[in-house]
């Protein structure tokens, strides 16, 4: 029997309905012959609930404690789940990311996997049961529960495929796979049958919402087969491939055009250039995380997460202090708009013409970062739409520079 690694995120387990959806889907790939390790988000919302609760009752609540908090939702949904399967005669057993083995750094809110253990996963396995595992969370060496970042049940499904050796990692999701843009915003928006590693790693950092970047930075390091599927569809035919990429010779491609909300940008006034290995190394202390860093001078700009910006300022006080710089800004207003594909400063109409389409549409920019994978500039929030909808309109719905289908 193969062995596969299935994920459903919060929409999918959102409801009893869509619950016991899910687990009729288990039974049928039972019936083909899967052994099937089942990861679960939490109910669609619940996380949300979980973090305005802590703040409704704590001013600052403590790290640890939030954990301990945000790691219920999961292990609400993979009960639920397990429940539903017994109803169907499917025998399951359901596990916290502790009981599963997740062994993650001590960092809290934002833990990063060290090893899996498994050994009760695989005695299940042994069993013929279907194992259902909390996403999300995990354990430090010191036994203390984590959780792994927004996003993190994808990079738990991710992380047990490959310690496990199973033949794919299916992630389900409410929408048909990765897009060229947000079809929500952009209706020409178009499904993208296959994409590469680099190029998701880079659509997953900046917005797309589909993948955790650190969920196909695995894949692509263990080679795990990897796909992004529509849960509220039969049957697993569809969706997106995540694999490895080789563009034709000296080809430029535009692979999708994103924003994210959930960022802002920070501009910083070092004391001194050499001031910015500090910087670097109170990010890494916290694990804290940014996003294409621009460094000029003295100056050194980039994105940061929107929920993260607490910390961020409490550690450029810090920097100050020890004068390491001079000031910080944080512009909640400015947010990244961002081209992915290959070869992209290769080719200079791609720069050319992503600066004159926002300045055709009166739409200003404060910073911008460019490789060959990726260019990502800084736009007002307000804006952010109608820029990727202009850029899209001429790279991935136009005649020239279109982007792979």
């Amino acid at each position: 029997m193969a062995l596969v690694v299935v994920k459903f995120g919060g929409t999918s387990v959102g409801t009893p309905e869509r619950i016991r959806s899910v687990a009729a889907r288990i039974r049928e790939s039972r019936e083909k012959g899967e052994q099937l390790v089942v990861v679960v988000s939490a109910m669609g919302g619940t996380t949300d609930e979980l973090l305005s609760l802590a703040h409704r009752v704590s001013s600052e609540p403590p790290s640890r404690e939030v954990d301990m908090l945000l790691s219920a939702g999961e292990r609400i949904s993979m009960a639920l789940l397990s429940m539903a399967l017994s109803d169907l005669g499917v025998r399951a057993y359901s596990f916290t990311g502790s009981q599963s083995g997740i062994i993650t750094t001590a960092q809290h809110r934002r833990a990063r996997i060290e090893r899996i253990l498994g050994d009760r996963i695989r005695k299940a396995l042994a069993e013929n049961a279907v194992v259902i595992v909390a996403g999300f969370q995990g354990m430090s060496v010191d036994k203390e529960i984590t959780t792994l970042g927004r996003g993190g049940s994808d990079t738990t499904a991710v992380a047990l495929a490959a310690a496990l050796g199973a033949a794919r990692c299916d992630i389900f999701t409410d929408v048909d796979g990765v897009y060229s843009a947000d079809p929500r915003i952009v209706p020409k928006a178009k499904l993208l049958k296959k994409v590469g590693f680099d190029p998701m790693v880079e659509l997953a950092q900046r917005g797309a919402g589909v993948l955790h970047a650190r969920s196909v930075e695995l894949a692509q390091k263990y080679q795990v087969p990897l796909w992004v599927r529509n849960s509220l569809k039969p049957g697993d035919s569809g969706g997106t491939e995540i694999m490895n990429s080789h563009p034709g010779m000296e080809e430029t491609e535009v692979t999708g055009i994103t924003h994210d909300e959930e960022k802002l940008l920070v501009v910083i006034e070092l004391m001194r250039p050499s001031a910015a290995s500090a910087v670097w190394d109170t990010a890494t202390t916290a694990g804290l995380h940014l996003l294409a860093p621009d460094f000029f001078e003295s100056t050194l700009r980039f994105f940061i997460d929107r929920d993260a910006l607490p910390e961020w300022k409490k550690a450029c006080h810090s920097l100050a202090l020890g004068e390491f710089l001079r000031a910080a800004e944080f512009h909640e207003n400015l947010i990244p708009v961002s081209l992915v594909g290959s070869r992209l400063t290769q080719d200079g109409r791609i720069l050319s013409k992503t600066f004159e389409i926002l300045e055709q549409n009166g739409i200003s920019v404060t910073m911008g970062q460019a490789s060959s994978l990726v260019i990502t500039l800084a736009v007002p929030t307000l804006r952010a739409v109608d820029s990727v909808r202009a850029l899209h309109e001429f790279f991935c719905e136009g005649t020239e520079l279109r982007s792979p289908s």
